[in-house]
C-alpha cells in the first residue's frame, strides 16, 4: 500500500464515530472565536451559506396570507434583521465528518420553516408536543428508515440509537447511505444523517447495541424514554428491552419488513399486557438471555415472526435459507415502507390518536395487485366404499353361512381384536380399513378413500398395511384364547372385501398358525422410532434374527443394510424423492393437506394421519415444515429450482 494513502486512512480513523455537529453562534465572544480557530485550521473547508433564501421561507411560514412580490419579500426581511448583520444572524453550524460549514436558522425559526409543510397534518401545536418527544430504537438496518423518517416530520426532540453492528457492502439493498461509510457503525451513521438533516435534534448513540449493562441509561438517562422502536435481530434483545418496557411503562413499537406487518404493545395503557402479545409465554424467557444455539432460539422466532403470515416469497425463500440464500431477504420497498408505518405509529401513539395494540398487515401485493382468479387444483375424486344391505345380502350369498362352531363374540372380544387391527402401520397412519361384524364373521374392507394416493394409484401400499391389520387381528384373537380362520379375498364382484375372518373355540382346518404369538402384547405400544441417534453397528445377532423373522413366511427375504457408503446413497436417494413428492402440488396436497397432524387437538379429532412430534424433527426443521406447508412458497421454490434443504430430513 503507498504509504501516504495509508497515513490518510489512519489519520481519519479516530473520526469514524463522531456524529454531532459543532454550533457557533457569532453573537457570542465564544462563537465568533470557535469559528476564527475552524477557518484557520481547516482550509479545505466547504462553506454553504443560503440564509437569505431561509430566511425568505421564513417570512412565508409567518404570513402564509400574504402574496409576497420580490420587492416586498426583501423589505419584510430587513424589516426582521432590524439592522442586524446577516452574518452573524442565525447559526454556523459545522459538520466534522465532511468538514462542511451550514449556515442557518437558529432552532425555532429552523424548526418553523423545516415543519412549515406537516400543517394542518401535523399542526402547530402538535407538533410542539412532538419536538419534546424522546424515542428509543433499537436496531439501525430496518431503524434506520424509521429513525429518518420521524426526524424527517421532525417527530421527535430527542432519539436514542442503539446497534452495534458495522455497515457492509450487503447492506446497501435496504439502507440509504453511500459507500463511503462502509465499516461505520449504523447509529453512528444514522446520527450523522439526522444532524445533516436537523442539526438541533438531540441524538444519542449507543454503539455497542443495547446490553444488560446500558439498558437502564438508553431507557432512563436524561429522563425517560416515551415510545420505543425494536428493530433488532437478536432473540434475547427483544425480549429484554419489552421486559424493561414493560416495567417503565412505555409503548414499543416493530415493523418486520414483510408483508407492511407492524406491532404496537401499548404497555402505557395495558401494564399487566404480556410481552409479544402473549405469543411466547409459554416459554422459559429468562433462558433466552442466556447463549442459545440457532436451534435453541427457534422457539422463540417462530411465534414472533408468525411463520403462517409471512409473504409466499419470504416462506419460500427461508426454505432456501443456507442452501441458495444465507440470510432473511429484506427489500428497500419494504424497509421504506416500515420505516413510514413505524414512524406514524409513534407519531399517533404520541399525539394520543393510536391506542390499541396488536398485529396488522399492510401487504402492498395483496392490496395493489392485478386481480387474479385462482382455481386450485382439484383433488382427485377416489371411489367410495359403500356396504350397502344390498351388498351385504350379496356377501352372504357368495361367502356362504360360516362354519358351526364360528363364535358369537361378546362386545368385549371383538372391540379388542378391532382395535389391535386398528393400530396396525399404515402408510401415513391413513388406516385404510373398515370393519363389519356380520353373522358370526369380522369383514376386513379395503376403503379406498382413505388410501388413494397419487402416487399409488393401484393401492398396492394399502395392500401391505392391509395385510399387517390382518396379522394384528389373528396376534389379537390368539392371545385371547380363540382361534382364527381367515378367508382371503377380494371376490371378483367385490374387490373392497379383504377377508372374512371367523373366530373359533378350538383348532380349525386352515387355521391361522401360531407364529409369534408373543409380539400380541406388542401391539399397543409398537412405534416408529424416528428419533436421530449417534449410528452404531447393529449386533451381528441382531441382524441374523431380523433377516431370520424376515424370511419366517417362506416367501419374503429382509435386507439388512449396514454399510456407511449404502446408507448414505439410500438417503440421498430418499432425500431426493422427498423433494420431489413435497414440491408436486399433488404430493404436496396429501402430505400436508391429508397426513400430516400438527397439533395434539387435530391429532385427537382425527385419529389418524402423522402427528408432528412424532416426525422427530428439530425445532428448525419443524418450522420449515410449517412454511413448507404453503402451497404457493414451495411453487416459487421449484420455479427458482431450489428445495434443496428439504432433502435433510431424509438425511438425519
Amino acid at each position: 500500500m503507498d504509504l501516504g494513502l495509508e497515513a490518510l486512512i489512519h489519520a481519519s480513523a479516530a473520526d469514524r464515530d463522531v456524529h454531532r455537529p459543532d454550533l457557533h453562534r457569532l453573537t457570542s465572544p465564544e462563537g465568533r472565536e470557535g469559528l476564527r480557530k475552524l477557518l484557520e485550521q481547516t482550509p479545505d473547508i466547504q462553506v454553504f451559506d443560503t440564509l437569505r433564501d431561509q430566511l425568505g421561507e421564513l417570512m412565508r411560514a409567518l404570513s402564509p396570507a400574504v402574496r409576497f412580490t420580490k420587492d416586498l419579500l426583501e423589505e419584510a426581511i430587513n424589516k426582521h434583521l432590524n439592522g442586524r448583520d446577516l452574518t452573524s444572524y442565525g447559526v454556523w453550524v459545522y459538520y466534522p465528518w465532511d468538514r462542511k460549514l451550514v449556515h442557518l436558522l437558529d432552532e425555532a425559526e429552523f424548526a418553523l420553516v423545516r415543519t412549515d409543510r406537516n400543517r394542518n397534518k401535523i399542526t402547530r401545536a402538535e407538533q410542539q408536543r412532538l419536538n419534546e418527544l424522546k424515542v428509543g430504537v433499537i436496531g439501525l438496518s430496518v431503524g434506520q428508515s424509521v429513525s429518518m423518517t420521524m426526524a424527517l416530520e421532525r417527530g421527535f426532540g430527542e432519539i436514542r440509537l442503539a446497534d452495534f453492528d458495522r455497515l457492509d457492502l450487503s447492506n446497501l439493498n435496504r439502507i440509504r447511505t453511500g459507500t463511503r461509510h462502509l465499516g461505520l457503525n449504523k447509529a453512528v451513521i444514522v446520527a450523522r444523517e439526522i444532524a445533516e438533516l436537523d442539526p438541533f435534534l438531540k441524538v444519542t448513540c449507543f454503539t455497542e447495541g443495547l446490553t444488560r449493562d446500558n439498558i437502564d441509561a438508553f431507557f432512563t438517562a436524561g429522563g425517560n424514554l416515551d415510545v420505543v422502536v425494536e428493530e433488532c435481530d437478536s432473540v434475547d434483545i427483544k425480549i429484554l428491552a419489552r421486559q424493561k418496557a414493560k416495567a417503565l411503562r412505555i409503548p414499543v413499537v416493530m415493523d418486520t419488513s414483510d408483508r407492511g406487518c407492524l406491532d404496537v404493545e401499548r404497555f402505557d395503557l395495558e401494564p399487566d399486557r404480556s410481552i409479544m402479545h402473549g405469543w411466547i409465554d409459554h416459554l422459559d424467557l429468562e433462558a433466552a438471555g442466556r447463549p442459545m444455539t440457532a436451534e435453541e432460539k427457534v422457539p422463540y422466532i417462530t411465534p414472533i415472526s408468525g411463520l403462517e403470515t409471512l409473504s409466499t416469497r419470504m416462506k419460500a425463500s427461508l426454505i432456501e435459507l443456507g442452501q441458495s440464500v444465507t440470510t432473511w431477504p429484506q427489500l428497500a420497498t419494504s424497509v421504506v415502507l416500515g420505516g413510514a408505518l413505524a414512524a406514524d405509529a409513534v407519531r399517533r401513539i404520541a399525539l394520543g390518536q393510536l391506542r390499541s395494540s396488536g398485529r396488522w398487515f399492510i401487504d402492498l401485493d395483496e392490496l395493489i395487485a392485478d386481480p387474479v382468479r385462482k382455481d386450485p387444483p382439484a383433488d382427485p375424486v377416489p371411489p367410495r366404499l359403500e356396504v350397502t344391505p344390498e351388498v351385504l345380502a350379496a356377501l352372504e350369498a357368495t361367502l356362504g353361512a360360516p362354519a358351526p362352531d364360528a363364535l358369537e363374540l361378546d362386545q368385549a372380544q371383538l372391540h379388542a381384536i378391532v382395535e389391535a387391527g386398528g393400530l396396525a402401520p399404515s402408510a401415513g397412519n391413513m388406516q385404510p380399513w373398515k370393519f363389519l361384524w356380520n353373522d358370526r364373521r369380522l369383514l376386513l374392507f379395503h376403503d379406498p378413500e382413505r388410501s388413494y394416493s397419487y402416487f399409488d394409484p393401484d393401492h398396492r401400499i394399502a395392500h401391505i398395511a392391509l395385510g399387517t391389520c390382518l396379522e394384528n387381528v389373528v396376534l389379537k384373537a390368539h392371545a385371547l384364547g380363540l382361534e382364527v380362520r381367515v378367508g382371503t379375498a377380494p371376490l371378483p364382484a367385490f374387490p373392497a372385501l379383504m377377508a372374512a375372518i371367523a373366530f373359533h373355540p378350538a383348532p380349525v382346518p386352515g387355521g391361522e398358525p401360531h407364529v409369534h404369538d408373543g409380539l400380541a402384547a406388542m401391539i399397543g405400544t409398537r412405534c416408529t422410532n424416528r428419533r436421530t441417534t449417534a449410528p452404531v453397528p447393529l449386533p451381528a445377532e441382531l441382524v441374523r434374527t431380523l433377516l431370520a423373522v424376515g424370511a419366517s413366511d417362506g416367501r419374503s427375504r429382509a435386507h439388512v443394510l449396514t454399510d456407511p457408503a449404502a446408507l448414505a446413497e439410500m438417503a440421498a436417494i430418499g432425500g431426493v424423492a422427498e423433494r420431489i413428492r413435497v414440491m408436486n402440488p399433488i404430493g404436496h396436497r396429501e402430505f400436508f393437506g391429508h397426513e400430516l397432524r400438527w397439533d395434539p387437538e387435530q391429532v385427537q379429532r382425527t385419529r389418524d394421519g402423522l402427528d408432528i412430534a412424532t416426525l422427530e424433527v428439530s425445532p428448525s426443521d419443524a418450522a420449515g415444515l410449517r412454511v413448507a406447508a404453503d402451497p404457493e412458497a414451495m411453487a416459487l421454490a421449484y420455479a427458482w429450482n431450489g428445495g434443496r434443504g428439504l432433502e435433510r430430513l431424509a438425511d438425519r
